[in-house]
């Protein structure tokens, strides 16, 4: 008998397979009370294996739709990642068009304010070398630039162009030490020449030493150089130092213009000839 069985352990596996849930299912369609002894025992056997059974498909289907839930929330958060790096992009492009657009407002509400053609220019570069405290803009001798021509903002004087290409022009600012602008105390009228004299710092040189000059004073231009307009900033006195001896006084400005922040400037066509006469001798005939 044992022989036979294991001759042919793979149809009774495969009846026993068969009929349990046959036998099963005529079980669990019958009333408690209906129970015999047979049912007893298959519902004993067989329960236990239909628990287990009934657990695993729960569990399994529980976690195909945790993963497939998993995967969707993956695919979403990658998508409101990549929106939230493009509304923070956006946020800072519409910072930076707003600063722009304040800035702008200021200079043409300066141009206004300014005789004769102006060009609006950008500044692309700053010169890293020692030899000259200049920049560049973005437009040159096609836009009208031509050297000598004066370079300002709202703030007040920047410099002058040094040099121009077709589509570039370098400025000397009022930092370098070659850059040299006729300038009066705005409170006393005292005159003196404004100098470069570090990257953050000018001097007011040959003012008299019986001038009138105090820190706080506001330097601006005379407009007797013929280079720049009469009235512009060009500083704040910082410091003044008067000497026992000699004709004159030591007076450190600070630039009306913030070097580090600049971005953009307006660049004063030349005037007339006849116009910048008639603008000098007006200011002689005051003084």
């Amino acid at each position: 008998m044992l022989k036979w069985i294991k001759e042919y352990r793979f149809y009774c596996s495969l009846a026993v397979l068969v009929f349990i849930p046959i036998l099963s299912l005529n079980s669990s369609s019958k009333a408690a009370g209906d129970f015999n002894f047979l049912d007893r025992i298959i519902v004993f056997v067989t329960a236990p294996v239909q628990a287990l059974v009934s657990f695993s498909v729960d569990r399994t289907a529980r976690f195909i739709q945790s993963y497939v839930f998993l995967i969707n929330t993956e695919k979403e958060l990658k998508t409101l990642v990549e929106e939230n790096r493009k509304l923070i992009s956006s946020i800072h492009n519409f910072r930076e068009m707003e600063a722009e657009n304040k800035r702008l407002r200021s200079l043409l509400q300066f141009q206004d304010s300014v005789e004769g053609k102006k060009v609006t220019a950008q500044v692309i570069a700053r010169d890293v070398t020692t030899e000259f405290q200049s920049v560049r803009l973005n437009k040159g001798s096609a836009a009208g630039l031509e050297n000598g021509m004066p370079v300002v903002t709202h703030e007040g004087i920047v410099g002058r162009v040094l040099r121009t290409t077709n589509d570039y022009a370098d400025v000397i600012t009022i930092l370098d030490n070659l850059s040299a602008i006729d300038a009066i105390v705005q409170r006393s009228r005292a005159r003196g020449i404004l100098e470069g004299a570090s990257d953050f710092s000018c001097l007011l040189k040959y003012a008299l030493r019986t001038d009138d000059i105090e820190a706080g004073d506001m330097i601006v231009s005379s407009g007797l150089d013929g280079i720049y307009p009469k009235g512009l900033p060009l500083g704040t006195v910082t410091s003044v130092n008067r000497k026992s001896y000699g004709i004159t006084q030591d007076v450190e400005v600070r630039p009306a213009v913030d070097f580090t922040k600049l971005e953009e400037v307006l660049v004063i066509l030349k005037k007339d000839p006849l116009l910048q006469t008639e603008n000098v001798q007006k200011f002689s005939s005051t003084n």
